[in-house]
């Protein structure tokens, strides 16, 4: 007999009770703004916010030179910097943060501030990564057996490239985040985050001070599918940045368009693989290599590419293989988890060669894919 079981908070969602870090009232709350770069790669020649400041309402303006700690929100490899500083690297990368007292001041004080660019060349493709050779770390390599000799010899042999392009989380809320600073420099951070321990310590790294003086606390998450795996982290760490500074408590609420335009995605990737397989449509041999677009910082990239690669069998038996994965660095905003978190990107690939096999052949792709299965007693060892 099953009993039906409603999520802990449905009644709430649906009659709008639910609370979410954008509807917290806090008393003397000020509203923070992320100024970001209009350019993909462009030195920072100037930011001046002199006028800004005479804003009626305008509590601070924070650039990279004003962060007490570390300039890196870098999750895994400290490459991202929480504040451009004399180089942008992607449109969307955050330069200055404001805190005003209404969100009309932040549009008169967004209008007021000044900054000039040099540009620089940019990557702004995958393609143009792999032409250049543009590597974000060394490349990882999985290979068994001799798959170039049974290539060399075996009856039939299919290769492609397959592209699978990135995708957008849409959450519905926002990148959000609520910083209240407390007594002895204490920071309370209501974030939308998947990992409230990281964001905890980003913010404490960014802040300088002990991972002990900052407590983070998830209310709930309006959707995240990855996107606030580490890039929650960013908005949690800038509020703090503000509210330290201003000594009250600092909201980030980005804007849809903005948090579009200032987040990663689902990796991109160019795969190319060579298949060989007999008469029956049995895999001799597969080469595979999973190029990954990371953007212009590291975050998650090299687990998610390796997440790829171990899914690169997806549920099939690969006698003979070599599986290489590359990722690029593009000036783009930094990739990171996506649902799946690679998996998906490796699959993908032999999936279409098996649909390409099957049709090769002319027979049902079922059967092509039933006859490279795993087997419990035999052929079960994965590359």
């Amino acid at each position: 007999m099953s009993i039906e079981i409603h999520h802990d908070s449905a009644m709430k969602h649906v009659t709008g009770q639910s609370v979410y870090i954008n509807d917290i009232d806090q008393s003397r709350l000020l509203i923070g703004k992320v100024i970001y770069s209009s350019q993909a790669h462009a030195q920072l020649t100037k930011i001046d916010y002199s006028e800004v400041l005479n804003i009626k309402g305008v509590h601070c303006v924070l650039t990279a030179s004003d962060i007490p700690g570390e300039n890196q929100m870098g999750p895994v490899i400290h490459d991202e910097p929480c504040l451009a500083d004399k180089e942008v690297t992607f449109i969307g990368q955050a330069i200055a943060l404001i805190a005003a007292e209404t969100e009309e001041q932040l549009i008169e004080a967004e209008k007021k501030i000044i900054i000039e660019y040099q540009p620089l060349p940019a990557i702004i493709d995958l393609e143009t990564a792999i032409e250049k050779s543009n590597l974000i770390a060394k490349p990882r390599i999985i290979k068994r057996g001799k798959p170039d000799e049974i290539i060399a010899t075996a009856p039939h042999v299919l290769s492609g490239t397959l592209k699978t392009n990135g995708q957008e989380h849409w959450y519905l809320e926002t990148q959000t985040a609520l910083a209240i600073p407390r007594e002895d420099n204490d920071m309370l951070v209501y974030a939308s985050s998947q990992n409230p321990s990281e964001t905890q310590a980003i913010v404490s790294e960014v802040l300088g001070v002990p991972k002990n003086d900052v407590e983070v606390e998830v209310k709930r998450m309006g959707g995240a599918f990855g996107g606030k795996e580490t890039q929650a982290n960013h908005v949690a760490a800038w509020a703090a940045l503000l509210a330290q500074k201003t000594k009250r408590p600092v909201k980030i609420h980005l804007f849809r368009d903005d948090d579009q335009l200032m987040t990663g995605k689902r990796h991109r990737f160019i795969s190319n693989y060579t298949i060989a397989f007999d008469d029956n449509g049995k895999i001799l041999a597969y080469k595979v290599e999973l190029n990954a677009d990371a953007g212009a910082a590291t975050d998650l990239t090299m687990a998610i590419l390796e997440r790829a690669m171990l899914h690169a069998d997806n549920a099939y038996f690969l006698p003979d293989v070599e599986i290489i994965g590359k990722a690029y660095k593009t000036n783009l905003p930094s990739n990171t988890a996506f649902r799946g978190f690679g998996g998906p990107q490796g699959v993908a690939v032999i999936e279409n060669a098996l649909d390409r096999i099957a049709r090769y052949l002319k027979k049902d792709a079922v059967e092509i894919r039933k006859l490279n299965f795993y087997d419990e007693d035999y052929r079960n060892i994965t590359p």
